[in-house]
């Protein structure tokens, strides 16, 4: 059965808390609390520090003729649409790795 990596997990807690991961991936994440030690065993112990770093890294990259709030509505979009295309990746991954087993 098919389930996420590390470095999948890694990159989406910088989009999308513990639990809405396990929410949104329930066929795909470990428990919440194996998903907090493979986190920190791959140098993130704080996953909402991480984010939260992140969420500021997107603003402070934001063109200087927005606002703040036109950024943050824009920042929004970004995390939105890539935690759509990530959940694309996942379904497409996991179809894949059931095909090879069923070979």
């Amino acid at each position: 059965m098919y389930k996420l990596t590390d470095k999948q997990l890694s990159e989406l807690v910088l989009l999308l808390s513990v639990p809405q991961i396990a929410e949104m991936f329930p066929r795909y994440t470990p428990t919440e609390r194996t998903i907090y030690r493979r986190l920190n065993r791959n140098g993130i112990s704080r996953p909402d520090k991480a984010r939260r770093a992140y969420r500021t890294s997107l603003l402070l990259d934001a063109p200087p003729n927005l606002t703040d709030r036109e950024a943050l509505v824009l920042i929004n979009k970004n995390i939105q649409d890539r935690v759509e295309d990530f959940r694309v990746l996942v379904e497409i991954d996991a179809e894949d790795s059931r095909a090879r087993l069923n070979q």
